[in-house]
């Protein structure tokens, strides 16, 4: 995308072809503040979906595990056997929450991006060690709103934090009055409580940062109008070009018409608008074929090449008007034409066997 394009001279649109080429580039619309947010979620999720097994699980080996443990000489096996336990039984309770967490980031990043792989963005490139293109990009209104996002995650999380501890001092208050048991579900309440205000207040943040991002992407990607113009030129061809070639095929369906001309049976014409030539040839035509046809100055050509080469000129004109504007250029009449053709070939074969050329 042209960066360098001033932005309001880019009043068009982006293309599609402009979409797909970004696109190819890797150049999309991507939120990594929303896919913080989910992973968050589903973090909270997981948690309360897994926690409590989670906590069973670890309660367990700190009751009974490790008191068997130190009952009698704890040797360097005993340990080793302890540590591997508190291993195993952390990671088959956190495996099924990485695995949420992981789903979710991945899932998160799908939506955005899609299944794509680009190498372009993998590739080095040494003007992000130029200090000035850097300074540029430090102080772009970009890094400004990721500044204002970033300051306004560490308000959210210190009102989050500031709310949570006002509004329940009472209950921190009394965590060492209570049993541990008692300690931990009220800890893990506070905690969860927390985690809900700041997986809201991420949400909200990364639903401004997406449309931030989106509305930017849009931006980027506007053109000028010199530039719908270019690729216009460059998807359906240089309209000269175009009409260049368009002439260059009719002179040569016009050069090949004139070629055929002298093998003609006979030309038609209206008199002086159109010009017809039809072959009749009973070894290979089962019916006469239009062999050139042509209008003003190409249809008097035909006339002259007919009469240079022999072949009969006859004035019928609302059969040579038929005849210009039913059918194309080596293609057999029609079967409506098929009498008034074959009575004015007939006649051209009284007269040739009477000596006389039309």
């Amino acid at each position: 995308m042209a960066e360098d394009t001033d932005p309001e001279s880019k009043t068009e649109d982006a293309s599609p072809k402009r979409r797909e080429d970004a696109r190819k580039q890797g150049q999309i619309p991507f939120s990594a503040e929303l896919v913080g947010a989910a992973v968050l979620l589903a973090g909270i999720i997981a948690l309360s979906s897994f926690g409590k097994p989670l906590g069973e699980a670890m309660l367990g080996v700190f009751r009974h595990d490790i008191p068997q443990a130190f009952r009698g000489d704890l040797t360097a096996v005993d340990v080793q056997m302890l540590i591997a336990r508190l291993t195993l039984v952390a990671l088959s309770a956190l495996l099924p929450i990485l695995g949420i967490l992981l789903a979710a980031g991945v899932a998160t990043s799908v939506v955005q991006a899609g299944f794509q792989i680009t190498p372009e963005r993998l590739e080095w490139k040494f003007d992000r060690l130029n200090p000035v293109s850097g300074f540029g990009r430090l102080f772009s209104f970009a890094s400004v709103v990721k500044g204002g996002l970033g300051i306004l995650k560490v308000l959210a999380v210190g009102g989050v934090a500031y709310f949570i501890v006002v509004s329940r001092v009472g209950v921190i208050t009394s965590l060492g009055h209570g049993t541990v048991g008692g300690a931990v579900v009220a800890s893990w309440g506070l905690v969860t409580r927390l985690a809900l205000y700041l997986a809201a207040a991420a949400v909200l943040i990364s639903i401004i940062d997406y449309v931030y991002q989106r509305r930017r992407f849009e931006t980027q990607l506007r053109m000028t109008k010199q530039e719908v113009k270019e690729e216009a030129k460059e998807s359906d061809g240089d309209p000269q070009l175009k009409a260049r070639m368009r002439q260059i095929g009719r002179e040569r369906a016009k050069r090949k018409m004139l070629s055929e001309v002298p093998k003609a049976t006979v030309v038609i014409t209206n008199p002086t608008h159109y010009a017809v030539a039809l072959r009749y040839d009973t070894t290979r035509d089962a019916a006469p074929v239009l062999v050139a046809k042509g209008a003003g100055a190409f249809a008097e050509r035909i006339r002259q090449l007919a009469r240079e080469s022999g072949v009969p000129v006859m004035e019928r004109p609302p059969l040579a008007r038929a005849l210009y504007k039913s059918v194309k250029e080596g293609q057999p009449i029609p079967a409506l034409l098929f009498r008034a053709v074959a009575e004015l070939i007939a006649l051209v074969y009284r007269l040739r066997g009477a000596g006389i050329t039309p």
